[in-house]
């Protein structure tokens, strides 16, 4: 028999790596099924949102965003461009600086993949009251500061400090 600190980490254990393949496999699962852009992958639909709706962007700002190193975004930039999603811009000040932004089929795909996110979060929290929703928003905060530390440290960067979490800015 467990005591109880070891079935909670293993319970807890279980429930992360369940639920980060669920997210991602819902969410190929529905960019394949609800979207005219089905041959996209999860990794290439990531790429389309860090590019962004916003100005062009360097490589460099958007192998940051993904954490990956730029020789690993040029091969998806590459694939995105060939399927028609982005479009490679040179600076007209530098012609070595070349930007990446959506084209009209990227800017549609990201469209879709952000009506996914938002449809799912209003589901998860539609019939909630605040005060639960708040206790989610707590809790992915922590999740995601907990992780963000955790890659710094395994980067040999500082973790940054604690940041304070559950404060409304009503």
């Amino acid at each position: 028999m467990l005591d109880k600190d070891t079935y909670y980490k293993k319970k807890l254990k279980l429930i992360l790596l369940q639920t980060f393949n669920m997210v991602l496999k819902t969410e190929e699962s529905f960019m394949k099924a609800a979207s005219e852009n089905n041959d996209l992958s999860v990794a290439e639909i990531h790429t389309l949102v860090a590019v962004g709706r916003k100005q062009p962007k360097t490589m460099s700002e958007i192998a940051q965003e993904l954490l990956i190193n730029v020789s690993t975004l040029s091969i998806s930039i590459k694939k995105l461009e060939a399927k028609g999603f982005v479009s490679r811009l040179r600076a007209p000040e530098d012609r070595r600086v070349v930007r990446i932004e959506l084209t009209e089929k990227g800017r549609n795909a990201l469209a879709e993949h952000e009506k996914f996110y938002y449809d799912l979060v209003e589901e998860i929290v539609g019939d909630v009251s605040d005060d639960e929703k708040q206790y989610y928003i707590n809790l992915a905060e922590k999740l995601m500061n907990f992780f963000k530390n955790k890659l710094a440290v395994l980067n040999g960067q500082q973790p940054e400090p604690e940041e304070l979490t559950g404060e409304r800015n009503d």
